[in-house]
Order: structure tokens, then sequence, then C-alpha cells
């Protein structure tokens, strides 16, 4: 009798299975479990940030910094092309290989958390790691820490599927790693609890809070064997008592900064909408234009000052800059540097976060201030160092809107807490004048520009009714899009691998031309491989469907099709796509709002 050979999808089933039996067999009750698996994930997520952080110094040893010192104008063609050429490559792979690869990485665990149950591929943290080491090794002017988070968030969804739990029990385990990318990001394990409450969560969950305490200290750990325990920066000693005079300059520098870190977000939002609506075969390469951008910055400020801290994370330059050794025209020209060069390179594609670089900024614009306040009282002091530590919280809570985790960050990674009153004071005075200015934060305005919409997303009241969301908080918004001059073995080749049944399909301009089935591309290609998708693709049987719907109004445009999927199409641009909203994605929501109602209660 002759046996089939089973297939690697088969072993890999088979191996999960076993792992899942496994843990059934081991006599440990639900909690106990919870917190061995939060083990596994601080050990697994400390180990890959660590990696991840020596992958990028490596990178930008042997990029940036040695082109840096190539002689006369070789080197600063180099600084100008290097960051180009990273770009170009970044962007490729991200059209091609992991479009899910694209920016800092925060947005997207936030919305695999609220809309997906927790679940990210294995592939996205393999992909983070690799064209995030590109694009910061290469001289884009992004962070690391943002990336770190997807990648240890990735590895708990990971752990979770591995052991069998169900989504419910994967979704909470995303917190868990969020915390431990960031407890070893930063050797900063207090802030990395708060982070994740904070800014993932959105609340505090007693189950979820032990984990998450497992996890930052175990990553923590982890980086600090590896790479040292010192802080990660070093900062003099400041003076235990503070004057009245430091008070007052860092309530001004919080006002500064809270108004200069809206212009910040709303420069980067605005210019990525504007990348956004590029259409074109050749949209992969915006990465290289924006990388082009920073190396010009870059080099300019290279020449101007001999400063290279716009390329990449630029910690060495920021040091300086909490020792009070820079002057008032360096430390200005680093700060716009760095804002034209990070709003360049995030907007236009690249992969990296921007944790660090508004501390970065922060850092540069609070020692202007600080040393202006030396000019005013005529004396030389710590000014210039004190504000320049206080900026980066300013900074960060303003931007980042999570004014607790600023604090804490702070303290954790100076190592300095005798400036508790200005950090706090400047902190909170940033981060209101923010949120007056803008109300919805960084984060989740950029997964707005996605056409997801997370704001609404915790348990409604009985009175509002979950079926009163907009679409975009439950439509599937990374699915593989199609072309209609694309071969229908190409097309196959492209979805085989895919767990969706319907896809959306554009022209040669990337405009929206309509939908196709999954089963239409496999039959046919059979068949016929080389008849084109726009042979076999649909554009008049559906309603269209727009982001800001609501769930109900959208339910009912179901009954006028037989289709079980329906595009969602920007109200704007009605040649975009956003993305495919079905009747699973509408039972799966009410689903959720119900579990969680039964958990309130």
């Amino acid at each position: 009798m002759l046996r089939m050979p089973i297939s690697k999808m088969t072993r890999y089933k088979n191996l999960r299975r076993g792992m899942a039996s496994v843990m059934e067999k081991i006599a440990l009750s639900r909690q106990r479990r919870f917190h061995v698996l939060a083990v596994l994930i601080g050990l697994l997520s400390g180990l890959s940030a660590v990696a991840f952080h020596q992958s990028i110094h490596w990178a930008e040893h042997n990029g940036i910094h040695r082109v840096a010192q190539l002689p006369g104008w070789i080197g600063v063609a180099g600084l100008i092309l290097l960051p180009a050429i990273g770009g170009l490559v970044v962007g490729f792979l991200l059209k091609h290989w992991a479009p899910e690869a694209a920016g800092s990485g925060i947005p997207q665990t936030k919305a695999a958390y609220f809309l997906k149950f927790g679940r990210i591929r294995f592939r996205t943290a393999l992909s983070k790691f690799i064209l995030g080491t590109i694009s910061i090794g290469s001289g884009a002017s992004l962070g690391r820490e943002g990336p770190t988070v997807q990648i240890s968030a990735a590895i708990a969804s990971w752990v979770g599927r591995w052991f069998g739990l169900t989504s419910r029990q994967i979704m909470s385990l995303i917190p868990l790693g969020c915390a431990g990318g960031i407890a070893a990001a930063f050797n900063t394990p207090l802030a990395a609890i708060v982070f994740a409450i904070e800014e993932i969560m959105g609340d505090l969950k007693r189950s979820a809070f032990a984990g998450i305490v497992v996890v930052a200290v175990i990553a923590a750990v982890i980086e600090q064997s590896l790479l040292g325990s010192s802080a990660m920066f070093t900062v003099p000693q400041h003076p235990e008592v503070l004057s009245l005079w430091t008070l007052l300059w860092a309530g001004g520098l919080g006002i500064v900064t809270g108004f200069l870190s809206h212009f910040f977000v709303e420069s980067l939002l605005v210019l990525r909408e504007r990348m956004k609506s590029i259409r074109g075969s050749y949209t992969w390469m915006l990465p290289g234009l924006g990388g082009l951008g920073t190396g010009c910055i870059g080099a300019f400020v290279y020449l101007s000052v001999g400063k290279i801290g716009i390329f990449g994370i630029g910690y060495a330059d920021l040091s300086d800059a909490l020792f009070g050794n820079l002057g008032v025209s360096i430390l200005l020209l680093l700060f716009v540097g760095k804002f034209l060069a990070t709003t360049l390179s995030y907007s236009t594609g690249g992969c990296g976060g921007i944790f660090a670089p508004t501390l970065f900024m922060g850092a540069m614009l609070g020692g202007v201030l600080g040393s202006l306040a030396e000019m005013v009282s005529g004396s030389e002091g710590q000014m210039a160092s004190v504000l320049a530590l206080v900026g980066m919280g300013a900074m960060f809570a303003g931007v980042i809107r999570a004014p607790v985790t600023s604090i804490l960050i702070i303290f954790e990674l100076t190592r300095s807490y005798s400036l508790i009153l200005p950090i706090m004071l400047a902190n909170l005075t940033a981060y209101v004048i923010a949120g007056k200015l803008r109300q919805v934060p960084i984060y989740e305005a950029l997964l707005l520009q996605d056409g997801v919409n997370l704001r609404k997303f915790p348990i409604l009241r009985p009175s509002m009714g979950w079926q009163n969301l907009p679409i975009s908080s439950i439509m599937t918004s990374d699915v593989r899009v199609l072309r209609t001059n694309q071969p229908l073995w190409q097309a196959y080749d492209q979805i085989k691998n895919d767990s969706h049944t319907i896809y959306p399909v554009v022209d040669a301009n990337e405009k929206y031309a309509g939908l196709v089935h999954r089963k239409g591309v496999t039959v046919v290609s059979r068949k016929e491989p080389d008849r084109l998708v726009s042979e076999i693709f649909v554009t008049t049987k559906f309603p269209k469907v727009f982001p800001d719907m609501k769930i109900k109004d959208v339910a009912g445009q179901f009954v006028k099709t037989d289709w079980m999927t329906l595009p969602v199409i920007s109200r704007l641009d009605s040649d975009r796509i956003l993305g495919v909203v079905t009747l699973h994605d509408i039972t799966r929501q009410q689903f959720l709002q119900e579990t969680r109602g039964d958990e309130a209660r």
C-alpha cells in the first residue's frame, strides 16, 4: 500500500497540535499556564530585541559611520546616496515581499490587538527585523524601539498559536510582547509595564498585569546581561535642590514643546497622506526619495557642524546634548535637521519608529532653551544639560501622548531622579497642549489614514450599540491586491498561501477596478494560465462601502448583493481601495463585543 507524502504544512500543523497537547497534559491551572508562557515570551522578546539592536549597531557602524570618514566630497556623496540606496532596497522589499513591515510597527500592533484577536504572523517579526536593520542602518532618520515592539508582539502571537491558545488568549499575550519589546529596547522595565497598559491596552486588566511585569523584567534582565546594566544615556550629576528659576524654564519648555510636537505630528501626517495619494508602478521608490532627502539634510548638517546625528538613531549627539557640550547653533541645526529628516523618512514609507527621533528632538530643543536661560542669567551652569533631559520627556509626551510612560522612561533611561518636578511639569504641560491642538494621538491618526478606526472600539455602552461603530474599525485592510494586467498563473502564485477569498483588483495606474474571487483565479489559472485577471474580475455586481459608514448600514448593503465581501473605498478618492469587509467581520465584531460585555459584568 502506497503512502502519500506528508507536506511541510501538514508536518507544521501536526507539530503545533503536539505542542498544544503537551500544554494540556501539564497539570497547570489556566493562570499558571499563562505565567509559563509569559516567561517564554520574556526570554524570546529579550533575545530578539538584543539581536535587533546589535544588528542595527553593526549596520550603522559599517555603513553611515564608515562613509562619513571617507575624505572630501567622496564622503559627502556617500552620505547623500547611502540612505537613498537603503530606501530603494526597503521600498522594493516592502512592495514585493513584506508590506506589513512598513512604518514603526506600533500602530499595526494596536490594530492586530483590537481587530484581529492579536494574530500577527511570525513572518512579520522576520521582515521587520531585516528591513528595520537595512532602513535604520543605511541612515534613515528613524528609531529601533517601535519595530522592536512589533517584533516582540509577533513573537508573543506566534507562541500563543504554537501552544494552541484560543483567539482571546492569544490576544491577551500581545501586551506582554509589547512590554518585553520596550523593556529590552530602552532597558526600562517600569516604563515598559506602563506603556503596555497606557498605549496598547488602553486600560488595566488585572489578569494581564502580572504577565506584563514578568515579561518586562525578564526582557530587561536579558538586555542587561548581554549589553550591560548601565543606563542608556550617561548624564552629569544635577543639583538635588532645584530653584524656582529652573521650574519656570521647565514650564516654558513644556509650552514650546507642546506646540512644536503638534507641528511635527501634523507635518508627518500631511506629508504621509500626500505620499499615499501617489499612484503608479514606481511608488515603491518613495522610501528612496525620502532617503535622498534625508541624505541631503544630513550631509548639510555634517558639513556645517561635523555631526551625523541626523542619520539613524543619533544617540551619540543626544548624549553630547545631555552633557551640555553643544552650542546653541549646533543644537538648533540638529533639531531642525532631525525634524525634517524624520518627517521625510517616515512619511515616504521607511521602516522604523519615531521614539528615538522624538527623544533626540526634545533634547536639542531643551538644550537650546537651557543655553538661552544661561545667557539671560549671565552665568554658565547646568541649565542646558538639565533642560535637554527635561525636553526629551516633554517631546515624548507631546508626540506619543503617553504621559506616565514619558516620565518613567526618562528616569530609567538616565537613572537621574533629581529632576522629577521639572520633568513632570514639562511633560504634563506638553501633553495637555498637544491634546488640545489635536485630539487624535499620532498612532491612531496613522491608522485612520490607513482606513482603520480604533477610537470607539473598546466596550460600548448598551445605549450606543456596536452596530454604530464605523466599518473601518472591523474591515480587513491588509488584503493582497491583484492587477488587471496580471496573468492568472502569476496571480495564483501570489495568493496561493493566503487565507482570503476575495481580492481587490487595480489597474495599471493603481486605480481600483473591482473584485475577483479566489476560486475563479484558482480554477481558470489551471486551464488557461495566460489569461489576464481583467478577463474574470467583477466590477458592477456589488455596492461600494465607505470607511465612515456604520456597521448596521453596511449590513444592509449585503442584502443588496449575493457576495459575502464588499470593497471599502475612500470617500475622498473613489479610485483608492482601502480594504474589504466581510459578513464574517461583522459577526466577529458582534462576538467580541458580547464577550467583552460579559467580562465587564
